[in-house]
């Protein structure tokens, strides 16, 4: 008959993060710590060190330490270095509302300027490190100043992308200064065009329209910058399926960074509030590009962006099957649709201020029923 595996002891102390076992660990009163070939994370370690566990048992054995990518964010951590960068981010928004002011008056883009603009995105987005915080930015900064802010949002956001490409530091200086002058040519549309509060006319619209080929003419042909970046400019409302404008180009006939401009120039203006309509959560924003993907956007870069932003963005609000409501902080390449959340509101709708923080992609049994808006919090 074959012995009996014996229990054994193992101080925490003596357990690094990525550790595999042949059986399940346990911590106090049984309570699984990790399942049987399942890496043992430093959250784990750190849960444990809290509840004040000094020990856990198992009758298996150490398989090996694997390397694992501790990809749960401190939530604190994301929203304090958000709040830190709002006052970067107001700084850099009214940096690029006086590039479009002396634009407006002068006819002069500033190649300083620009250029100081977007290596400040850059370094800060390289000394932060973790694009949750960026994206979270984006979603609760305040939105008041139209375009400056619409600008800056799209050119953090075309950044990250840019990045996950594997852009070289080149190819993203490029990028972002196309970014940055992408809308310069809106300086010439009427106010009371930009800020109607009822639909569009036809003729406003194709007013607005025009802005692409002013845009262009602006950077390239007064003041001497990149054709490069004069394309995103010209070609950022132009679509993979030829429907775009101003000149019907699809596929590849499109700029590459033009391409990156339209899907995160689309997302941000579905996602902010305007004077003839209510601001699109950010799921159903997700939603209608992820619908219109294999038709208007280039399905790879798009996919690239799914990946980074996730079905329900990072700073969106979700109702969990258990009903509590969560606020997503992460998103999960590996699992769109079971990103990382953050328990707000428990399922008898009390407000938790440090609630559990919880990977769905690590949880069967928990999963996202519906997205929620902000209002339904109030």
């Amino acid at each position: 008959m074959p012995e009996t595996p014996q229990m054994k002891k193992i101080p925490i102390e003596d357990i690094k993060p990525g550790t595999v076992f042949t059986r399940t660990v346990f911590g106090d009163n049984y309570e699984i710590v990790a399942e049987p070939n399942k890496p043992i994370t430093s959250r784990d370690i750190e849960d444990l060190k809290k509840k004040g566990v000094k020990f856990v048992e198992t009758t298996g054995e150490i398989k090996g330490i694997v390397k694992i990518q501790e990809d749960i964010p401190s939530t604190d951590k994301v929203e304090e270095s958000a709040r830190n960068l709002i006052v970067f981010y107001k700084s850099l928004s009214d940096s690029i509302e006086s590039v479009y002011t002396n634009y407006k008056v002068n006819k002069e883009i500033i190649p300083d300027k620009t250029v100081e603009i977007v290596e400040k995105a850059m370094n800060k987005i390289s000394e932060v490190g973790d694009k949750n915080v960026f994206l979270n930015l984006v979603n609760i900064v305040d939105k008041t100043k139209y375009l400056p802010t619409h600008v800056l949002n799209v050119m953090i956001l075309g950044l990250l992308l840019g990045k996950e490409m594997n852009y070289p530091e080149s190819k993203l200086k490029i990028l972002g200064t196309g970014l940055l002058v992408m809308d310069i040519g809106m300086v010439f549309i009427p106010m009371s065009i930009l800020e109607r509060e009822t639909k569009l006319t036809d003729d406003e619209y194709n007013k607005i329209k025009t802005h692409t080929v002013l845009g262009y003419k602006a950077v390239v042909q007064e003041n001497n910058m990149s054709p490069e970046v004069g394309r995103v400019c010209l070609e950022h409302h132009e679509r993979w399926d030829g429907t775009g404008y101003p000149r019907g180009l699809q596929k590849q006939q499109i700029s590459e960074y033009a391409r990156i401009a339209s899907i995160v120039d689309t997302y941000e203006a579905m996602t902010r509030k305007r004077v003839y309509r209510d601001r699109m959560m950010s799921y159903d924003a997700m939603r209608t590009i992820l619908a219109e993907g294999s038709t208007k956007f280039d399905p790879d870069i798009l996919k690239i962006f799914l990946r980074m932003m996730s079905v329900y963005p990072v700073g969106s609000y979700v109702m969990l099957n258990t009903r509590a409501i969560a606020k997503v902080v992460s998103s999960d390449p590996t699992s769109p649709f079971r990103p990382v959340v953050k328990v707000v509101y428990d399922e008898f709708g009390t407000k938790i201020e440090d609630g559990e923080t919880i990977k769905l992609s690590d949880e069967a049994k928990i999963f996202v029923v519906r997205p929620i808006k902000e209002e339904e919090l109030k």
